[in-house]
């Protein structure tokens, strides 16, 4: 679709407001494919939060409230966008509000632990102590199940003699960071839309060290390899994120068309067939799909989709 090209190209480009306004033309059209619409849903509200974290950025703490408030309204099940309001709405020095905006959050994912350990602090401020020492004491079962439960996996592994897997397990339950880790992944994106690659490879595979279990890390890997002509290495980036992740179509796609581009037809025929198989309404897979089984050679340098944080 052309209006989600668009808004995809301007979007990579920072020109948020730009391609916020393609993306929403896209959706305007009745006949937009399913996994279009999919695509400018997801890209239009990461225009959205990114220009409010750029508002922010700026001091202009309403307008950033503004834009967080119009992504939640194209997107209310993403709980990334109420913690990212409330968080805003504190600064704004509006405890009230953020409170509403980080319960906001965990009404969408229960799990949320940032979200419960900020509406905690939030309510401590306020003086709620009550409802403070409840929101704190779920923080707190939600922080210890997060070490206990890699910790017990990593022991099962270690009974079955799986030493790999064991210590992956082990790294996760004592040395990730996630919140590091985004930060390493915020940097990297910085760089590669700077098309700074080697810089931005540096930056995620210090995300990988620490949070070696996220899809999206080993899917970006994939883009920044693929544009330092390291196809080989990116598909195997490429790979190793549609493992962890197999129904997220991003990696997949990507992987099939990194496979394009190394001229190992078969394997990318067979993964476009597998995506098809999840989703028969994708259309840059059916359309390469297509075009191997017409017997035309591809072009050799087919770009790749980046992605983001789900």
């Amino acid at each position: 679709n052309y209006h989600v090209k668009s808004g995809m190209y301007h979007y990579f480009r920072g020109e948020f407001k730009q391609a916020e306004d393609f993306f929403r033309k896209a959706l305007n059209d009745e006949n937009l494919a399913d996994a279009d619409r999919r695509t400018a849903l997801h890209y239009l509200t990461l225009s959205l939060m990114d220009r409010a974290e750029r508002l922010q950025s700026r001091g202009e703490l309403d307008s950033g409230v503004e834009q967080l408030r119009k992504a939640i309204e194209v997107n209310s099940d993403y709980p990334d966008i109420p913690f990212r309001l409330g968080c805003l709405l504190e600064e704004l020095e509006r405890p009230n509000d953020a409170i509403e905006a980080y319960r906001s959050a965990i009404e969408v994912q229960r799990d949320y632990l940032d979200a419960h350990v900020a509406l905690g602090i939030c309510l401590v401020k306020a003086g709620q102590r009550e409802e403070a020492e409840k929101v704190l004491g779920r923080a707190l079962k939600l922080k210890r199940k997060r070490l206990d439960d890699p910790f017990r996996r990593g022991l099962e592994s270690l009974k079955r003699g799986d030493n790999r897997d064991a210590a992956d397990q082990f790294h996760e339950t004592f040395l990730s960071s996630p919140r590091l880790g985004a930060e390493y992944q915020k940097k990297a994106l910085e760089w590669l839309k700077l098309e700074e690659y080697p810089k931005s490879l540096e930056e995620l595979d210090r995300a990988i060290a620490l949070c070696p279990k996220y899809p999206d890390l080993y899917n970006l890997r994939g883009v920044v390899l693929c544009a330092l002509e390291r196809i080989d290495e990116a598909i195997d980036a490429f790979r190793l994120s549609a493992v962890l992740s197999p129904q997220y179509l991003v990696p997949r796609l990507n992987l099939a068309f990194a496979l394009v581009r190394a001229e190992q037809y078969k394997d990318a025929e067979a993964e476009l067939e597998a995506i098809l198989q999840l989703d028969p309404t994708e259309p840059a897979a059916a359309a390469q799909l297509e075009e191997l089984r017409s017997g035309r050679v591809p072009e050799k340098r087919r770009r790749v989709s980046r992605g983001s944080t789900r």
